[in-house]
């Protein structure tokens, strides 16, 4: 029963994720971010069903496409879409969800045994491992993941991993073994989620600094480990470092706490107030953490694991602090611009579970070993571990309850909004569907700014509901995911003009709200009615206004004004000077716009699924033809069968200056060349990796302990 007993532990904290979760396993129309994520798992599906491998493509459904797969933490996104073929989108979301939170104490234990914590340890953080409810939200909480709380989906594959990704390493830098898991471990774990990678890779200074007297072989084996991981997650990191200069830094992010954190002193006060892992109940997990930094103070100098445990935690604590508390000093940290460092607060909790295991392990040993004084000698071989379970249960009753009830809550809203889906939704998707015959253009259902934040079905906004229903939409406004983000928080639906500027041709709003702007009335279902605009389509011929300079960091504030401006009505945009790119040819040198148009478009193809436009134009001067998609450096222009290098329209478009006469022009979304190699080298580091460890495996001691260390407990 003592081996049994922690493993009861880990089942424990299983079953009871499996049993108040599983309302979560029930297909409902995605409120939060979980919209996004279900929408790129339907994107790789169609992929993989094409024949097609998902990792880079045109992803048109928000702020006016975006090369998402390319910029993004995409591989959770791919291999769901695989399950996605058999199951469907919505399901496999659901499912990988479901199981990811629930199994997750299972990652936890085997990431304590990784660290050397022993069996009890590892149970015990396991076991109040579903039970963390913070006050800044957003770390390793059910709240972050469930169909009721953010939908951070991808930093739940990176949950899963972190864990592995702190023990493995720790066995290859303490340890010197299983270079080559470590490394592909953190390189995973840096492909699915970005943050969490990086953590991973930070941490590997904290092991090397644990044990200074063994500094240059520790820093060795990181260096092999960090590298080996770097190169082996190249076909992820390479991408992203090429065209970072094209990646939006968003001004609705930074300073801000999304980006830079709350500061140290807000976040000491909820470590103080028991807030950082015990939101408005009775600090259990709390006092187990700090009952456990205490026991690993006291066993600092002899025990090296409880110096990891620390050592990762405050790591990760620094990193919380933010830009708030570090300002330009955090600008030492490689890439440390673009970390959106409030999330950190999810390693605080994986470090502070460890401790809050190390803290109840001591509480238990403390309890069993009193009544091992009183000399219950009958059967106490079987007594302890249960007193010892027991005790665990009773001690964390309260965090059961609070969890029971919140999960509660979550499945009553799932119900309530499958009724809504199945009325009111289907009411929206009929909407939708008669758009869609009509013919191309994008769906606009409100704001999260203004009265779309309200309109909703069941509890999800319209403007979430269309990107449910797979279409092209403004209104779901995503501050981090193309150039266009910033001129889509600005987008206003009483200016005619803006509908044109972003192609939204159709409109889906409560039936007793009159237009905006002057529309056709299509059609009605319940109480939503879906209206018609006139719109001059995706393809434009334009003039082009004095040149705007900007960068990623400012180009909402460039391009504001122009936005709010006569021109876009009198179809005039200005070139955009962007990252290296020159903005296009002058048409118009005044404030007044020409009285002519300077050519029409005869006809136009569109396939933005593929990333694909092309259309004939007569120009009768020299103009503009403009996609009204976002801009990105991959674009391939060509104008009569001549490549061309693309062009940046305000707001934020891509585009060419061309020259009078009848053309053929076409748009063409080319994926980065080169996977394939860095694929490559990914595998042939890992081989390398798994030769030096066979090589240098000998070397360590026999039994893989690390020498002065604690035996396991």
């Amino acid at each position: 029963m003592h081996r049994l007993g922690p493993w009861v532990l880990v089942s424990l904290a299983v079953l009871f994720g499996l049993v108040a979760l599983r309302a979560e396993l029930s297909p409902a129309q995605n409120l939060n971010d979980g919209a996004v994520h279900r929408s790129m798992i339907a994107w790789a599906e169609d992929r993989w069903s094409e024949g097609h491998l998902p990792l880079d493509g045109w992803y048109p459904q928000l702020v006016l496409g975006s090369s998402r797969f390319h910029r993004y933490q995409s591989l959770p996104h791919v291999l769901t879409g695989l399950l996605a073929i058999a199951v469907d989108s919505h399901r496999a979301y659901t499912i990988t969800l479901y199981l990811g939170l629930a199994l997750w104490p299972i990652a936890v234990f085997a990431g304590g045994r990784l660290l050397g914590l022993g069996r009890w340890r590892s149970a015990a953080a396991a076991l109040v491992s579903p039970f963390i409810a913070s006050a800044p939200t957003l770390g390793y909480e059910w709240g972050s993941y469930a169909w009721r709380g953010y939908g951070t989906w991808t930093q739940l594959w990176g949950m899963w991993l972190l864990p592995f990704a702190w023990g493995f390493g720790y066995r290859a830098v303490a340890r010197g073994r299983s270079y080559a898991v470590a490394a592909l471990v953190v390189a995973i774990t840096v492909a699915v989620h970005l943050l969490t990678g990086y953590l991973a890779l930070l941490s590997l200074g904290v092991l090397v600094l644990v044990r200074p007297t063994q500094f240059v072989k520790r820093i060795a084996r990181a260096a092999l480990v960090g590298i080996g991981a770097s190169l082996i997650a190249a076909w992820v990191v390479v991408p992203l470092l090429l065209d970072r200069a094209t990646t939006i830094q968003d001004e609705f992010s930074r300073g801000k706490v999304y980006y830079d954190s709350f500061g140290a002193r807000q976040i000491l006060s909820w470590m103080g107030t028991g807030q950082l892992f015990d939101r408005d109940r009775i600090p259990i997990i709390s006092l187990a953490v700090a009952v456990g930094l205490g026991v690993s103070l006291w066993r600092w100098r002899r025990d090296e694991r409880v110096r990891v445990v620390v050592g990762l935690t405050l790591l990760s604590l620094l990193l919380f602090f933010g830009r708030t508390t570090w300002g330009s000093a955090l600008g030492l940290l490689p890439g440390s611009g673009d970390l959106f460092l409030r999330r950190y607060v999810f390693g605080v909790h994986l470090g502070g579970l460890y401790l809050a295991g190390i803290g109840l392990a001591w509480l238990g040993r403390v309890v069993t070993s009193s009544l091992g004084r009183r000399e219950w000698t009958f059967g106490w071989r079987f007594l302890r571990p249960v007193a010892l379970v027991s005790l665990g249960v009773l001690v964390l009753s309260p965090a059961w309850g609070e969890r029971w009830s919140w999960a509660a809550v979550g499945a009553r809203w799932i119900h309530e909004q499958q009724v809504a889906d199945r009325t009111e939704g289907a009411d929206v998707a009929a909407l939708v569907a008669i758009a869609e015959r009509r013919g191309p253009g994008r769906i606009y259902g409100g704001l999260r700014s203004n009265w779309g934040a309200a309109y909703r079905v069941g509890q999800v906004p319209v403007y979430a509901e269309l990107l449910n229903l797979d279409v092209q939409e403004v209104g779901f406004t995503r501050p981090t995911w193309s150039l266009s983000s910033p001129p889509e928080f600005r987008f206003r639906d009483s200016d005619p003009a803006h509908f044109d500027v972003f192609d939204v041709r159709y409109m889906i709003q409560p039936a007793t709200r009159p237009p905006p702007v002057d529309a056709e009335l299509v059609a009605e279902r319940g109480r939503h009615a879906l209206w018609e605009i006139a719109v001059d389509g995706a393809v434009e011929v334009v003039d082009v206004g004095r040149a705007i300079e900007a960068d990623r960091t400012n180009l909402g504030e460039k391009i504001a004004p122009w936005l709010s401006s006569d021109l876009p009505d009198a179809d005039v945009y200005p070139g955009i000077a962007f990252a290296g790119f020159e903005p296009a040819a002058t048409t118009v040198t005044g404030d007044e716009a020409p009285q002519t148009a300077p050519g029409v478009v005869v006809g136009a193809s569109l396939q933005l699924d593929d990333g694909l436009a092309s259309a004939t134009v007569d120009m009768s001067r020299p103009a503009a033809v403009i996609l009204k998609a976002s801009f990105d450096n991959r674009w391939r222009v060509t104008v009569d069968g001549e490549e061309v290098k693309p062009q940046m329209f305000a707001p934020s478009l891509v585009g060419r200056f061309v020259p009078a006469g009848l053309h053929d022009i076409s748009f063409e979304y080319v994926p980065f060349p080169r996977y394939d190699a860095l694929l490559g080298i990914g595998v042939a580091t890992f081989l390398a990796l798994v030769f030096v460890s066979r090589r240098l495996g000998s070397r360590t001691h026999p039994d893989g302990r690390i020498l002065g260390s604690d035996p396991a407990t």
